[in-house]
């Protein structure tokens, strides 16, 4: 009777064993889908921003909106205008997008003068909200990282079912 009892019970943990690894299994795929769709948005949005650049320098000409404006090492520091902040939610770490309220940022856009064409405003936003995107996608291989460790223990948890009923 009480082998009986074991093998039904350990019989009900590997059910439940397979069920959890079934899960975990069915939320790595949402996961993997969902990173690749953030993936795509990057990259339209990185498109969209290069061509509101290709347009400010068309608009500008060529040596208004280059790579002789951007800061170089000499030029005086300055912070970003955007951070990332690491946060623990549901005891899973995660970034955040950040606001920078340092007086000592600078706005890009005045790299490139003063009167600026509209384009150049467009390609500023749409590289900030890729830059959501980009940690929205950083999130998601998180958790896709917490997700496989989970799935590693559930395997070694089974195997070690299947060893003691052997």
């Amino acid at each position: 009777m009480n082998l009986k009892a074991e093998g039904i019970t350990d019989e009900l943990e590997m059910d439940t064993v397979c069920d959890l690894l079934d899960k975990t299994l069915l939320q790595q795929l949402h996961l993997m889908e969902e990173k690749m769709k953030y993936e795509l948005i990057m990259e339209s949005n990185i498109k969209h921003g290069s061509i509101h650049l290709a347009k400010s320098r068309y608009i500008m000409g060529q040596t208004s909106v280059s790579t002789t404006r951007l800061p170089v090492e000499n030029s005086p520091e300055f912070s970003a205008s955007t951070v990332c902040e690491e946060t623990v939610i549901d005891n899973n770490k995660q970034l955040q997008v950040v606001e920078n309220n340092d007086s000592n940022t600078v706005n890009p856009l005045h790299w490139f003068g003063i009167l600026v064409p509209q384009n150049l405003h467009e390609a500023k936003k749409v590289f900030r909200r890729t830059i959501d995107v980009v940690v929205d996608c950083i999130n998601l291989q998180l958790r896709l990282l917490e997700n496989m460790k989970n799935m590693e223990a559930l395997k070694q948890y089974k195997k070690l079912l299947l060893n003691d009923t052997l």
